[in-house]
């Protein structure tokens, strides 16, 4: 371990984490930036841009152009036709438009569903709308859900989706 730096990691603004990849691309150092938002939730905002040299040392995890791929790959994966998306109000969903339009092509049937501050206003917005066979339809994509969420945020989900009655996790 007496070789330097071997790596870094940040989890910083896009202001800090510009600076760093510039000194990072500068001593050839491999950097790993995790986007997020001040709570957590994944980000898609911070656009990075190659060296003068053209080399980048910087990999920014969940970029917009690798959550289309990382989306397909696990629906074909796990073969789901139909699922829905959840994300939290404050995550920015510009970068699902490659995937919707991907999904829409391969003739995938993927709803996307703003999820506010107050998770139980989703789940009794369901109970008071929609009738007891829509809810059992609904429950069954459930079970195939994706979480854009903060990890609070994707904990409190989970947690009010097992309380409410619709076990979907545990199936």
């Amino acid at each position: 371990m007496n070789q330097g730096i071997l790596a870094l990691v940040t989890s910083t603004g896009c202001a800090a984490a510009l600076a760093m990849q510039s000194l990072t691309d500068a001593m050839h150092i491999p950097h790993l930036f995790i986007q997020r938002s001040s709570d957590g939730a994944p980000r898609t905002a911070c656009p990075f841009s190659p060296s003068p040299e053209g080399e980048s040392y910087t990999l920014a995890a969940r970029p917009p152009v690798r959550i289309n791929e990382v989306l397909l790959t696990l629906v074909a994966e796990l073969y789901w036709q139909k699922f829905i998306i959840f994300y939290e109000t404050d995550y920015d969903i510009r970068g699902l438009q490659n995937f919707m339009d991907s999904a829409s092509r391969q003739g995938l049937d993927v709803s996307l569903q703003r999820v506010d501050r107050n998770v139980s206003r989703v789940f009794n917005d369901l109970f008071n709308m929609m009738r007891t066979e829509e809810l059992n339809r609904y429950r069954d994509t459930l079970r195939r859900a994706v979480l854009l969420m903060s990890p609070r945020g994707a904990q409190v989900f989970i947690h009010q989706d097992l309380t409410c009655g619709w076990p979907a996790w545990g199936n």
